[in-house]
């Protein structure tokens, strides 16, 4: 009887799981069959095939442009889907090409080359003229979320483009002009140094970039002419990193520092500062007793200044501007084919003098980035066009500050807080903005405004170091 009882109990589980599967699946069969129905009843969405006309103005500020490899790449928010065009041809005065696409939001981007002329009032020896400069140049245009609706058969769309700098992404991150003081008072210059960092998300290469220095000062303003600014910075110095274009990798958020002398300043000065990790030094080979100092084992920056003859040396009142370029013409070009004449009246009360100067221009276009320095109490006018800066920073707020001494203007970060800290500078009592996140990331700010770009009156990175240990 209990086989039996047994028997019944395993009959009756396997029918349960028999009745149990069979419901599942009938179940199953039902959902399909309903999916099937309503997707048969539901009318599939085709893309619908929307014409979209690219019209692109030309740079306003370059004349005579002939551009060349123009190429408009949209790419679809929502499916990623990329669709490009290079077909751009001229129609009253504007570049337009069409385009065949879904409907939906795009991201777009333009490249392109450009040649174009500027005139100089250039001189050889004592002869003068007006000379054309042919350069060439890289522009570009970037508009976001275009809404190509359905439902329309042609949409359009207009951007300007603009020339912009290859090196886009290098930034000067910290000017160390002011230099420091000896134990005895003396002014010591010898520790200037500048930074250039790396803003992009990517590596760059800085050999082939350019450091140069205005000829003008933020304190004495003239009327000079012929005026270029608008067209190139006058310069007067121009040190070019070595290299052959892949030589001098800088990583994403990294910064390479530019001494004036790389060594370590403190075995003479101990108010001083250690330069001798520098990665790049300015020495200039000069027949002067005096002479430079060249350090074994830095390398140096490359001269493009012709027959110049002195020491380098940062304005320690901070009356100069400074930059970044990436020069597109070699060393012998840009020596020959690249001064600048230009006359103004020198007034100093009832002195009265006619001025003829003969400097070096960098246009604008080849410039990637501009720091322009003044004094408060002593500012006249800025040395660059507002399209590369619109402000200035400074160190010290009147003129021969004795308190601008071992500061900096540094770059502001992301994310980073700056807060004005007493300290005793070189055993005198004082103040500098402190970075309350110093060695931390975060991306620098750059609105081409150095009055709210920069800190200023800053403590500078190396003595942040020094004073931390570091």
């Amino acid at each position: 009887m209990l086989h039996n009882e047994i028997n019944n109990q395993l009959n009756n589980t396997v029918m349960k799981k028999i009745i149990s599967t069979t419901l599942i699946t009938a179940l199953c069969s039902i959902l399909f069959c309903m999916s099937s129905c309503v997707d048969d009843d539901t009318p599939r969405r085709e893309e619908q095939m929307v014409k979209h006309v690219i019209t692109l103005d030309l740079p306003c500020d370059i004349s005579n442009p002939k551009v060349s490899n123009i190429k408009a790449v949209l790419t679809n928010i929502q499916t990623k889907k990329v669709y490009t065009t290079d077909h751009f041809s001229f129609s009253d005065e504007l570049l337009t090409d069409t385009l065949t696409l879904p409907a939906g939001m795009y991201d777009m981007k333009v490249t392109g080359n450009v040649e174009y002329q500027m005139v100089v009032n250039s001189a050889s020896g004592k002869k003068q003229n007006n000379k054309v400069q042919k350069l060439k140049a890289t522009i570009k245009a970037t508009r976001e979320k275009i809404d190509i609706k359905p439902g329309t058969t042609v949409t359009s769309t207009r951007v300007a483009l603009s020339v912009y700098n290859a090196s886009e992404g290098f930034l000067i991150t910290e000017i160390y002009f002011t230099g420091s003081t000896t134990p005895d008072g003396y002014m010591y210059t010898d520790d200037q140094y500048i930074k250039f960092g790396n803003n992009s998300d990517t590596v760059m290469y800085a050999d082939g970039l350019a450091f140069i220095e205005t000829f003008f000062t933020s304190d004495d303003l003239h009327d000079y002419q012929p005026n270029i600014m608008d067209r190139a910075m006058t310069i007067v110095t121009i040190y070019v990193i070595p290299g052959t274009g892949r030589d001098v990798p800088v990583k994403p958020g990294e910064e390479i520092t530019i001494a004036l002398t790389a060594e370590d300043h403190t075995l003479i000065n101990p108010h001083s500062i250690d330069l001798s990790k520098a990665d790049f030094e300015i020495y200039d080979n000069v027949t002067h007793p005096e002479g430079d100092h060249d350090v074994p084992g830095v390398p140096n920056l490359e001269n493009w200044y012709a027959n110049f003859e002195g020491c380098f040396a940062f304005h320690t009142r901070g009356v100069k501007s400074y930059a970044i370029a990436r020069p597109l013409v070699d060393r012998k070009t840009y020596m020959t084919k690249f001064r600048y004449k230009f006359s103004y009246i020198f007034r100093q009360g009832d002195f009265v003098i006619p001025m003829n100067e003969n400097e070096y221009f960098m246009p604008n276009e080849w410039v990637v980035d501009a720091v322009n320095l003044s004094v408060p109490a002593s500012h006249e006018w800025l040395l660059t066009s507002p399209r590369l800066d619109k402000g200035y920073t400074y160190c010290g707020h009147v003129d021969f500050d004795e308190n601008r001494y071992t500061h900096a203007v540094i770059r502001k970060r992301e994310g980073h807080s700056y807060v004005e800290e007493s300290a005793t500078i070189n055993n005198v009592p004082g103040t500098w903005m402190v970075d309350q996140n110093f060695g931390g990331k975060g991306k620098w700010i750059d609105t081409n405004n150095s009055t709210e770009d920069f800190v200023p009156n800053a403590q500078p990175s190396y003595f942040a170091k020094k004073l931390r240990g570091m």
